[in-house]
């Protein structure tokens, strides 16, 4: 046995080794920039959901590819703006499903774009609204012969699970502090509250109102003609939609190459993923002054970043105070940019990361850019610094908060599993997976949560220079859009992270017109350590579920959450 073992481990030695030789190889063989020929053109595909920032992981994109994220998007406009050898952009948008914060600040490379004199073409096989709306402010927009345009406008959809919680023995049981601060609400109620419903109507008329008035501003329709496009038409032939001038031509997308190769002999395509591995200082985008832009994305947790089951991409609240720290120990770095995309999640982690950006604005300037999201939690990071930005649709708020559990006993029971909880204490069984709250215990989370959230509203009084009660009277959980934000003071301006870059460098005295360089933060991620850490999570689920479903319950029982109340998707 022993034997065998020593030759078990021989063996993954030499499959260790190897698969570090590999890794070394293809760091070796991407450590080159691609080529750019004299006369190309940029094309950008656009699909799915955009984050924020994907970590570069050599070995990962070997295997699966570069991943197409904003940073890129970013560098890639900007650099072809100065690069003589991009003679335009096509972009192939299909399906988008990111946020409309993120589409503001794309529709604003664009045009920032257009203004050097270069073209940009969109095209699409399938346009949805989206796609449309992004599409919109492009010179010319083309749809291939065998597609359709759907114009259908927005909507949200919230999904709850009580019904199907009690089919299968488990029990919500939570409570909150603010009216609209019901993120619960998906396991404890079978349909939407009054608040709930009030908020996702104002934000659906905010974005309802961006859209057409974006898309009749670009393309030179009155309002009421898009909203009849969109109310009593909403899918088009390639034939109709040209027709209607809401497309510029049917083509193929070869067909719109050609259109920019113009009196050129020929014109060659580079992705923006391809494209976006060359160094920016060899086109002049990059000085010696330096800006650490640090990502903050995903719903909060402690520890590492990371993947959650239900919450997704995750933020963790080490790698994110680490990440300060090091851009306040750097000496180049001149100023801090958070980058938030989140809706929240841990109180804990939320309240560590605060005081670590609280105490980052005493050594240099700190500015908080929210991208799509940054409520709840992701409001309560970016409170500490010394300038908020949002977007006019981004969510913001969300200053509430909620605490509960899950009784699995009926669970047990349909199971025939006896669990026997024996206690001192008459609230001792307040962290039990086996009951809801007992009168007493019930107690005790209600002045929990309502302690924590008076320390969150004094904070934001603080931070902002108001009152507690001017700023309770916004907080109670509600979710406002950006543009709101600016009147009640939730946040200092209107603007992405170009004009986050721009309060960046007058904080920290850097001139205008200086070339900065931008650093980001988290570095590159592990290869290893994330397969690793995935096939330990999937072997503890699959070996035993009760186990892990108890464990990840537990996880996040009787914390207090800081949570934004739903998702639009």
């Amino acid at each position: 046995m022993k034997r065998l073992l020593k030759w078990v481990a021989i063996i993954c030695g030499i499959f260790l080794i190897l698969i570090f030789l590999a890794y070394l190889f293809i760091n070796a063989l991407f450590d080159t920039e691609p080529a750019v020929n004299q006369n190309s053109y940029l094309q950008i595909s656009l699909g799915g959901g955009i984050p924020e920032y994907d970590p570069p992981d050599v070995f990962e994109e070997y295997f699966r590819g570069t991943s197409l994220d904003m940073k890129k998007i970013r560098q890639s406009m900007k650099m072809a703006i100065v690069d003589d050898r991009i003679k335009g952009v096509v972009l192939k948008i299909g399906f988008l499903r990111t946020g409309f914060a993120k589409l503001a600040e794309i529709q604003q490379l664009i045009e920032n774009f257009r203004v050097s004199g270069k073209k940009v073409y969109a095209h699409f096989d399938y346009g949805l609204t989206r796609d449309y709306y992004l599409a919109s402010v492009c010179d010319s927009i083309f749809i291939s012969p065998g597609g359709n345009l759907f114009l259908t406008g927005i909507a949200a959809e919230v999904t709850f699970y009580k019904g199907l919680l009690k089919k299968l023995g488990v029990e919500a049981d939570f409570e909150h502090v603010g009216e609209y601060k019901n993120a619960p609400d998906m396991y404890t109620r079978q349909t939407m509250s009054e608040h709930q419903r009030e908020v996702i109507d104002d934000i659906l008329d905010s974005r309802y109102n961006e859209l057409v008035h974006t898309i009749a501003g670009n393309r030179g329709f009155s309002p009421e003609k898009v909203r009849f496009f969109i109310e009593e038409v909403s899918g088009f032939s390639p034939e109709e939609a040209f027709d209607q001038g809401l497309v510029d031509g049917v083509k193929y997308i070869d067909e719109v190459k050609e259109l920019l190769k113009g009196d050129l002999k020929r014109i060659t395509k580079i992705s923006a993923t391809e494209y976006s591995l060359i160094d920016p200082s060899s086109v002049g985008l990059e000085g010696e002054e330096r800006i650490a832009v640090i990502f903050c994305t995903g719903a909060m947790t402690g520890g590492e970043d990371g993947t959650d089951p239900v919450l997704g991409r995750t933020m963790g609240a080490n790698r994110v105070i680490r990440d300060i720290n090091r851009a306040v120990e750097s000496s180049s770095i001149k100023a801090i940019i958070l980058r938030i995309n989140s809706p929240g999640g841990s109180s804990l982690a939320a309240d560590q990361i605060w005081y670590a950006v609280a105490e980052a604005q005493k050594e240099k300037p700190v500015i908080a850019s929210i991208s799509d999201v940054g409520a709840s939690g992701g409001y309560y990071i970016a409170m500490g610094a010394d300038t908020i930005l949002a977007q006019n649709l981004s969510l913001i708020g969300s200053i509430g908060v909620y605490a509960g559990k899950f009784s699995l006993k009926n669970l047990y029971e349909k199971i025939e599993l006896n669990n026997v909880y024996i206690k001192r204490g008459k609230n001792a069984g307040i962290f039990s997976l086996n009951s809801k709250f007992t009168d007493s215990e019930r107690i005790v989370i209600q002045r929990m949560i309502r302690d924590f959230y008076f320390k969150f509203v004094t904070k934001v009084a603080e931070n902002r220079n108001r009152s507690y009660d001017e700023i309770d009277q916004v907080a109670r959980g509600r979710v406002w859009n950006g543009l709101k934000g600016i009147d009640i003071d939730l946040i200092d301006m209107i603007g992405g992270l170009d004009e986050a870059i721009d309060v960046a460098k007058d904080l920290a005295g850097i001139e205008d017109e200086t070339i900065i360089r931008l650093i980001y933060y988290p570095k590159s991620r592990s290869f290893f350590n994330q397969l690793f850490s995935r096939i330990y999570v999937f072997s503890k689920f699959v070996i035993n579920p009760i186990d892990q479903l108890e464990e990840y319950l537990q996880e996040i029982q009787m914390r207090p959450l800081l949570l934004m109340p739903f998702t639009l998707r």
